[in-house]
């Protein structure tokens, strides 16, 4: 048995199988299968936390978990190598190494950044479909950036997220650092929105929102009266899980 050590894992996944991160008994997750694959690598029980807990369906490029542990058994290579195994190929682990003790993968994060991936085409892309959002109906960019730059700074997200059950007081107030759509070729655009923090649903009720005002069901003015108002039913447009990945999580006191 050696002395606790914390360990900081960042890893990328595919979404699409899985029922999220959160374990949830009888389903495949993403964190029950890394913490399967962790366990039995080292050899003893081990609790994760994680930087965002992603939905069904919803990817990660930059993920980060973190976990303590006693195990004479760590070796950063060879449980980097034995949970890409395991875990492969829907989920991959690209490093692996000790941490400082206070280091928390959830609480330590200063800001995470999602990508949204939208394909405006008549046509669908068969090779993409499960990482991005096909719509047939053009879409005006720039009145969905219009829309986004209202999201920026500090709000009550209430309308624009779900509150987590069992915890009605929970405070819903975020801080947008960046709100921005652009086009790439192909017919692809892409949302890029980076927060100290996001809650349930949040990143897919504003890229809902913004592809409602670019097809012309909502102004983008209404975003204000929409946060003010602090109404869920206000904000019902919701975009699927599948164009949503979770890129880079930032630790400016530990990097």
């Amino acid at each position: 048995m050696t002395s606790a050590q914390i360990i900081r894992i960042d890893l990328a996944y595919k979404g699409t199988h899985f029922r999220g991160f959160a374990e949830t008994p009888g389903v495949p997750t993403v964190g029950g299968e890394i913490r399967s694959a962790i366990q039995q690598v080292l050899g003893e029980p081990i609790d994760l936390a994680v930087a965002g807990r992603t939905d069904a369906g919803v990817h990660a490029s930059g993920q980060v978990i973190s976990f303590r542990t006693t195990s004479d058994r760590f070796d950063p290579e060879r449980l980097r190598n034995s949970i890409n195994r395991i875990c492969g190929p829907d989920i991959q682990v690209h490093d692996i190494r000790t941490v400082e003790a206070n280091f928390d993968a959830r609480f330590s994060a200063a800001r995470r950044l999602y990508h949204y991936n939208v394909l405006n085409s008549p046509v669908a892309d068969p090779l993409r479909s499960d990482i991005e959002w096909h719509i047939k109906e053009p879409l005006n960019i720039d009145e969905m950036n219009q829309a986004a730059q209202r999201f920026l700074g500090q709000h009550d997200f209430t309308s624009f997220c779900r509150r987590p059950k069992g915890k009605p007081e929970a405070s819903l107030v975020r801080t947008i650092h960046r709100a921005e759509w652009h086009l790439f070729p192909k017919h692809r655009i892409q949302f890029e929105v980076a927060a100290n923090a996001f809650c349930h649903q949040m990143v897919r009720s504003l890229v809902g929102f913004c592809v409602a005002v670019g097809t012309n069901k909502r102004l983008a003015q209404d975003v204000e009266t929409v946060l003010i108002a602090k109404d869920r039913s206000l904000a019902t447009h919701i975009a699927p899980p599948h164009g949503l990945t979770l890129v880079h999580v930032s630790y400016p006191q530990h990097d």
